[in-house]
């Protein structure tokens, strides 16, 4: 669903919260691979999700870090780059009960340094289609957020907090979701893929809570999963569709 990023010279500020905000979704994807792994679910399938994320990741920051420096943004950068020397060799190692407890709190580290990063862009930026883009991309993010504590859940560890989090992720993205419904500020083509992303939305959540108990919810990881997938795919190309909306000669 994803796509490696532009050189970073031709990068304007609205490219930027994209490749920036991608990783937070990367940093939940990455999680969300390894927890599959860890118990047995898809686990061709996962490997290939985990291994292009990891490739994803390091080419974007790659990237960032090319850019002229700015040193707030440098030393947001520097927060990112130390956070993932901490969760590269977990979640590149064999996946174990202890390297998902570890990875709990590590995943929710990256994912914030890259958040920050991310609104640094933003706020560079200061137009509101940047505003638009990164709430879109912060969709990806919440889209895989809610499979990592559903396999958080079906692995029993962590379990209550991991349900709070997977509440708040569902309300955040269906806040979002009916914000963008109402939007007065999309195009008629950006309008018909949100109400795609609504309709892969649906059958996602219904299957992510329409349960209690772990057994069906482990019976239920490999359909979630892949409708994690589809609607990761599906705000990718909103956030697409919105990024290919920002001047052609703005620049960073």
């Amino acid at each position: 669903a994803q796509s490696a990023p532009i050189a970073a010279q031709q990068l304007n500020t609205t490219s930027l919260v994209n490749v920036a905000g991608r990783q937070r979704m990367l940093a939940q994807r990455m999680t969300k691979a390894y927890l599959m792994l860890g118990q047995g679910i898809d686990p061709d399938g996962a490997r290939t999700i985990l291994q292009e994320s990891i490739q994803l990741f390091e080419t974007q920051l790659a990237a960032l870090k090319a850019l002229p420096p700015d040193a707030a943004q440098a030393k947001s950068l520097a927060q990112v780059d130390a956070m993932w020397a901490r969760c590269k060799p977990l979640l590149t190692a064999h996946p174990t009960r202890l390297g998902a407890d570890v990875l709990y709190d590590l995943s929710e580290e990256l994912q914030q340094v890259a958040h920050h990063v991310t609104l640094g862009y933003r706020d560079a930026g200061n137009l509101p289609l940047d505003q638009l883009v990164n709430l879109a991309g912060r969709q990806r993010m919440l889209s895989q957020r809610m499979m990592k504590f559903y396999l958080y859940e079906t692995w029993e560890i962590n379990t209550a907090p991991a349900d709070m989090e997977l509440h708040l992720a569902r309300a955040h993205f269906t806040a979002v979701l009916l914000q963008m419904e109402t939007s007065p500020l999309t195009a008629p083509k950006i309008k018909a893929q949100v109400a795609e992303l609504r309709r892969v939305w649906e059958p996602y959540q219904a299957v992510l809570f329409a349960r209690r108990d772990a057994t069906r919810m482990r019976r239920d990881a490999l359909l979630a999963a892949g409708l994690s997938e589809r609607v990761l795919e599906s705000t990718e190309k909103l956030v697409a569709m919105l990024v290919a909306m920002a001047p052609i000669g703005e620049k960073h």
